[in-house]
């Protein structure tokens, strides 16, 4: 606004000057006509003073007008270089804020990205769906060590075994494959039945307990993944308290009558 202001006044101050350069030459010329009639004798000196006071006003006017023009002029240089001045400060003061906004833009993405990593550190995801067994924690805000095992992921479409433990004077009678039933405590067995199962896996290795001494880890595969309870469908799931039956051969009916005697026999023997 204020350079084009200044180039109206020097548009002014221009058209001044143009029209007093374009008069002063005629008035210079009315003056020495004037003059030479004068001095001829056919006009006063009156009239020719006049035509000589007019040119003079006229290169004063024109004096005046040309002083204003310069004025214009430096006025519109001034505005030119206040503007671009302004310009050039408005233009730092962008690339400054936009440097800022960047910076901040860069480290706000990186705190996102940091928070992102934190939340994805504090969530466990597992490759499949099953079900959670033996936390390692149970508060809020608990602690744990490196390495630790946090808890027991039981895959959902893993075959169901169970694990039961087998004490030291049983072990040389049990083989893998043979056959077991399993008792849930959680479901009586005289009521609901026992689940048929298979022996899989023995452990080579003994763990001591303290009230029943060595025992020896068994894996059982279980042939049913639910039970019919109330008539409805109830899945096996992961802890429940069982115990197993295994067979470990077979045996006359005689054995079994005879066992007591033999056993009493045995034991008179001895104390004789």
């Amino acid at each position: 606004a204020e350079a084009q202001r200044r180039q109206a006044e020097l548009a002014t101050a221009e058209q001044v000057v143009a029209k007093l350069s374009t008069t002063l030459p005629l008035a210079r010329e009315r003056e020495r006509d004037y003059q030479s009639l004068s001095t001829q004798g056919f006009i006063g000196g009156h009239a020719t003073q006049d035509r000589q006071r007019e040119r003079i006003e006229l290169e004063r006017d024109l004096a005046t007008a040309r002083a204003r023009q310069l004025e214009a002029q430096a006025s519109v240089r001034e505005a030119h270089s206040n503007a671009q001045a302004y310009r050039a400060e408005l233009l730092k003061t962008l690339h400054e804020r936009q440097a800022t906004g960047l910076l901040k833009t860069g480290q706000l993405s990186e705190e996102g990205s940091k928070a992102q990593l934190r939340q994805q550190l504090t969530q466990l995801r597992a490759p499949v769906a099953g079900v959670v067994q033996q936390l390692a924690v149970h508060t809020a805000g608990g602690v744990v060590t490196p390495a630790q095992v946090l808890l027991v992921l039981v895959p959902q479409d893993a075959e169901v075994t169970a694990e039961v433990a087998l004490e030291n004077k049983d072990i040389g009678f049990v083989r893998v494959g043979q056959t077991a039933e399993v008792k849930l405590e959680t479901f009586p067995f005289t009521r609901y039945g026992t689940v048929p199962a298979t022996v899989t896996r023995i452990s080579a290795d003994a763990v001591h307990d303290e009230k029943r001494g060595a025992l020896f880890m068994a894996t059982l595969r279980l042939d049913k993944t639910a039970l019919v309870v109330e008539g409805q469908r109830i899945a096996l799931s992961p802890g429940m308290n069982l115990s197993a039956e295994l067979k470990t051969g077979k045996r006359r009916v005689i054995e079994y009558l005879l066992k007591p005697v033999q056993t009493r026999a045995n034991e008179a023997a001895r104390e004789r």
